[in-house]
């Protein structure tokens, strides 16, 4: 089941909801733990053996970590810690990445045949950040509830926002079940649905259309790698405004992930504004316990190389995500030694630009099936092996939709109505509610009409 569907929209979450108001306080944990695990099991019923599993053996090591380091026992309790790490990085690994070892080295094919668990990579995060913040004594271990709400909350199981168990522990203690949280909610999530349905939807038709072209000309490379750029943003940022807003309509607020991403000065800049939680996840659990920027100007660059290496290799089991990783550490280390310095004086206009520029070429790795694909389409772009004859029928067919994408990725929408609900203007309340319910009946209508598609993220 995913947000987008009407299943999900019209039927899971409004009763999720209702049903949720009415529970007594203390057994809303509860109830919210079987709403997650049915939302888990309604695909497959292997993602919830697999959740089990995981969830078991998580808390089983955590409770024998922290046993062990009450009794002064130091070293077992790491080697508990490292084990655990371990079996959850091999459960990644089997399921995410055996295909492709397998296919490099010529391995036998398994025959267990399970399917990929729901969310798999976000889960495993989730864990790593538990066995993480239990060892390093930032948290206690938790009630096994808690623990179990944490992994399984639905809102952030597919595609995160990764939330930390740090973090995790902070919303348990702070839930806001007002009627503003709910309202703030239920806004986010249908400004999340408007960007998957209206914008990414249709931006999702000119892209496939120029990518699976037997031939294309350069204003049809051109136009394919914007829409795509274009596409991703909205497809993965309306996922998290979804997300969000789910976690607020049940009072749990998890942190912002998106910060208008195209507006970055540098390449630096753009991974402070795109997908900041993962950004922060191997800020915190990578970067920083190998050293940060704290051992000297090599030791940094060598950190930010394992960081985009381990990033690239996150989102899939292919090449092409590895040249993207190792791409965006090229742009990170050398904004780190000169680039910054030298385009202090750019206008900032001109340095967005550019750093739009360099993202979107970076993107064609992202999305390409091989490098041969990816150089391919980037020869495309240089004017090499064209042939198709489309590129003015694109562009006028959708000059429009690329126009708003452009301003819509800008702060600027998210100003104007900060400027306005600040002034309280006498009729912004009825208007604002008109406004968001045709958002959400022409994303119905939308539904309706369109075959379903799947977020992009959810097969990362």
């Amino acid at each position: 089941m995913a947000f987008n569907q009407l299943i999900f929209i019209c039927l899971f979450l409004p009763l999720s909801v209702l049903i949720y108001r009415v529970v007594p306080q203390k057994a809303r944990k509860v109830y919210l733990i079987l709403v997650s695990l049915l939302f888990v099991a309604w695909g497959n019923l292997s993602d919830l053996l697999y959740l089990c599993t995981v969830i078991g053996f998580n808390f089983f090591t955590a409770k024998q970590m922290d046993r062990l380091k009450k009794d002064g026992q130091a070293a077992p309790a790491k080697f508990v810690f490292i084990s655990g790490l371990a079996v959850d990085i091999l459960f990644l690994g089997y399921f995410k990445y055996y295909d492709f070892f397998r296919s490099l080295f010529g391995l036998s094919k398994a025959s267990f045949g399970i399917a990929v668990p729901l969310g798999i990579s976000f889960v495993t995060f989730s864990l790593i950040s538990f066995l993480c913040d239990v060892y390093r004594e930032k948290e206690e271990v938790p009630r096994f509830l808690d623990f179990v709400l944490y992994i399984t909350f639905f809102p952030k199981i597919t595609s995160g926002p990764i939330v930390s168990f740090h973090e995790f522990t902070k919303m348990l203690e702070n839930v806001e079940n007002s009627r503003q949280n709910r309202n703030i909610g239920l806004e986010q999530f249908i400004t999340g649905l408007a960007k998957k349905t209206l914008l990414a939807g249709n931006l999702s038709i000119l892209f496939t259309a120029v990518s699976t072209a037997a031939e294309r000309s350069t204003l049809e490379a051109w136009l394919g790698a914007l829409a795509y750029t274009f596409m991703l943003y909205f497809d993965f940022s309306g996922y998290s405004d979804m997300a969000i807003g789910l976690g607020k309509l049940f009072g749990y607020t998890m942190p912002q992930n998106f910060d208008h991403p195209y507006t970055a000065l540098n390449i630096t800049d753009f991974w402070r504004k795109w997908h900041m939680t993962l950004g922060a996840f191997f800020k915190n659990y990578v970067y920083i316990p190998l050293g940060g920027n704290r051992k000297g100007e090599k030791r940094t660059i060598l950190n930010l190389f394992v960081v985009f290496l381990l990033t690239g290799i996150w989102h899939g089991a292919n090449f092409t995500f590895i040249v993207w990783g190792i791409y965006h550490f090229i742009f990170n280390a050398a904004d780190k030694l000169f680039l910054d310095k030298a385009f202090k004086k750019v206008p900032r206009l001109l340095r967005s630009f550019l750093t739009f520029f360099v993202v979107m070429i970076g993107w064609v790795f992202f999305f390409s099936d091989s490098l041969g694909d990816a150089f391919r389409y980037l020869g495309n772009m240089l004017g090499i092996g064209t042939g198709g004859s489309a590129g003015g029928y694109y562009l006028s067919s959708f000059l429009i939709l690329l126009l708003v994408s452009a301003f819509l990725s800008l702060p600027v929408m998210r100003n104007i109505i900060t400027n306005i609900k600040r002034k309280k203007l006498q009729y912004y309340f009825p208007v604002h509610v008109i406004v968001l319910i045709v958002i959400f009946l022409l994303c119905v209508a939308s539904m309706v009409s369109d075959t379903y598609t799947s977020f992009l993220y959810a097969a990362f």
